[in-house]
């Protein structure tokens, strides 16, 4: 269990931590270094085995978060791990799917619990916010909420199972996400919240990113066979939000519910005039959850659905 952490770099990572994990930020006292960045270039490969090896020989605890690259895979770190008796962990787990397996299969025969997917029009919109702000709004109400995180802190700020698609063979990536589901509908949750990566219409051709765009958007949205579905956005363009919408509920066969707005860059007022006039195009329930605009009516719209 992580108490204290310094953490590798300041991002949207890093951000998530601080605001949904009990985990201390502490720069000298701690006892897990938490390396937050994907690894995008060959100079940040060199940065991230050094940086690892440096905290190992300090007795620290590794929380590896480069999403294509293990130090489970790196024998010289390993090595260095188990001479300083310190413990590492891996986020990426190629055999999740083996893992999950079972409960996929265990799945097809039928989910008790609601399932929530949370979608995205694209990166950093909101998703994770929204995922774990809806569980806490929620569980006020008195539900007992399951959430499957898809991004690399997700344990950390308490999601019952982690799955990071990207390291998993493209045609188990689905069921792996079902697998999930089912291991945590297994824990007799009212709900349970799914929340997804970039956007349906985010491009795959990143080469080099593993971020993989819409195939891995859309293989969680299959995967999670939600009953319904929240988009996340930043977007103000109506059209493309609808077309989002359009494909995301042609995909699923269910339907886009509400939207949550990602309004970082506006002030409080601009917001809420956005959130109406993209409410009235839409005709939808749309909330800032940060900025706590109309979340109690979007929160009561996801109600009403779980009910049904």
């Amino acid at each position: 269990m992580i108490e204290r952490a310094k953490i590798s770099h300041e991002n949207k990572v890093s951000d998530g931590l601080k605001k949904f994990s009990n985990i201390i930020i502490d720069e000298r006292n701690y006892d897990t270094f938490i390396w937050t960045k994907e690894i995008l270039y060959k100079e940040d490969l060199k940065i991230w085995a050094e940086s690892i090896a440096s905290e190992i020989e300090k007795g620290k605890n590794i929380y590896n978060m480069a999403r294509l690259y293990r130090v489970n895979d790196v024998k010289s770190l390993m090595d260095l791990a188990y001479s300083y008796g310190v413990e590492v962990f891996d986020t990426s787990n190629p055999q999740r799917f083996k893992e999950l397996r079972k409960f996929a299969e265990e799945g097809l025969k039928g989910i008790k619990s609601k399932v929530i997917t949370i979608m995205g029009t694209g990166r950093q919109c909101g998703k994770f916010t929204t995922s774990f702000i809806l569980k806490k709004e929620l569980e006020k109400r008195g539900y007992s909420v399951g959430v499957v995180g898809t991004d690399p802190h997700a344990l950390l700020c308490g999601a019952d199972e982690m799955v990071i698609p990207q390291v998993i063979e493209a045609c188990h990536v689905a069921p792996t996400i079902f697998g999930a589901v089912k291991k945590v509908d297994l824990m007799d949750k009212d709900v349970i919240i799914v929340s997804s990566q970039t956007g349906i219409l985010a491009d795959a051709l990143e080469v080099g990113t593993g971020r993989g765009g819409g195939v891995i958007s859309t293989a969680i949205l299959m995967g999670s066979k939600p009953d319904f579905v929240i988009l996340a956005t930043k977007e103000t363009n109506i059209e493309l939000i609808k077309k989002n919408i359009k494909i995301i509920e042609l995909l699923s066969d269910k339907e886009v519910i509400g939207i949550t707005f990602n309004s970082k860059n506006l002030g409080h007022e601009e917001t809420k005039r956005t959130i109406e006039h993209l409410s009235s195009k839409l005709n939808l329930p749309i909330a800032d959850v940060v900025k706590n605009i109309n979340l109690k009516e979007l929160i009561d719209c996801v109600e009403e659905h779980i009910s049904k």
